[in-house]
């Protein structure tokens, strides 16, 4: 599947960029209600978390799961990315969760890609779709770090 491989390069990838930001630049908050860079990078935390729970959720079932939405700016300012966490180490949470992710979708069987879920709206999706929208989601927040 497309995808898994661009996960899996994204992976290196995002290390790279990560790693050749200056701190001060990772850090600044360019005006107090938007994210800085490393929040950025914490919030692909918190949605890797969420999607990891989801995607095995529907491994594991027969029937349709029923996906939860959670409050973004909630969980950024609670997980306190700012404040709590250096660069290397929202980077290495980040690396950790997605290589679980990876290693939960490599090991999925082509028939668990057609398995369906039921997002907030009431819309029924695959598993193959939800997943590229999670790797899509992350490359456009990527677009955002690198700017």
């Amino acid at each position: 599947m497309e995808s898994i491989m661009k996960l899996e390069s994204l992976i290196s990838e995002v290390t790279e960029i990560v790693t050749a930001i200056d701190e001060v630049e990772f850090n600044l908050k360019l005006t107090p209600d938007k994210w800085s860079k490393k929040e950025i990078l914490g919030h692909l935390c918190d949605s890797a978390v969420n999607n990891h729970i989801r995607f095995v959720k529907i491994l594991v079932s027969d029937y349709p799961i029923a996906i939860q939405g959670y409050a973004q700016n909630d969980w950024v300012q609670v997980n306190d990315y700012q404040n709590r966490y250096n660069q290397a180490d929202v980077l290495v949470l980040w690396q950790q969760v997605n290589r679980m992710i990876l290693r939960v979708m490599q090991r999925a069987d082509s028939s668990d890609f057609q398995k369906k879920c039921v997002l907030p709206d009431k819309t029924e999706v695959t598993l193959e779709w939800l997943f590229n929208d999670y790797v899509d989601h992350l490359l456009h927040h990527l677009e955002q770090i690198e700017l």
